[in-house]
């Protein structure tokens, strides 16, 4: 411990920036463990999304039984996933694509002090799977496959 200068005290700037500072360090990688959340948050929505939207496109049946699918496979691909987020989701159908679209919500720390939510949103497409056109493009590719291993390029 120093004296001060003037004489009889010690100095304690050392302890009054500590006990400044302290809160603000401590708050930064609350909110930064938060972010990494959001951001797992939103990659499982990205890929859950898509996964959904193909997996349902490519299963043969009626309507109702790819519906009920499809919320399982959603459920195994977002639902158990995420990490502390609420989901919304709600699945669309046209006659060439499938969309799946989720919004997610989690609530940032600090919840007593201010409020903060932090908001994310996700909307997928697959589109209709046509066997005859798949076919042919794996016809294609082997084709080009075999002109490359011949060496008649």
């Amino acid at each position: 411990m120093r004296k001060n200068r003037t004489g009889g005290g010690l100095r304690g700037s050392f302890t009054i920036e500590a006990s400044l500072l302290l809160p603000v360090i401590i708050f930064l990688i609350w909110n930064i463990l938060y972010l990494s959340f959001f951001l797992y948050d939103q990659s499982t929505v990205l890929q859950g999304c898509y996964c959904t939207a193909l997996r349902t496109e490519r299963m043969i049946g009626t309507a109702e039984e790819k519906k009920i699918a499809a919320e399982e496979k959603y459920k195994q691909a977002v639902k158990q996933k995420t990490a502390a987020a609420v989901l919304e989701y709600k699945m669309e159908r046209s006659e060439d694509e499938i969309w799946v679209e989720t919004e997610f919500t989690l609530q940032a720390p600090g919840e007593n002090l201010f409020q903060s939510v932090w908001k994310g949103r996700q909307k997928q497409r697959a589109d209709t799977w046509e066997p005859v056109a798949f076919i042919r493009k794996c016809r294609k590719a082997e084709n080009i496959w075999n002109v490359i291993q011949s060496g008649n390029v």
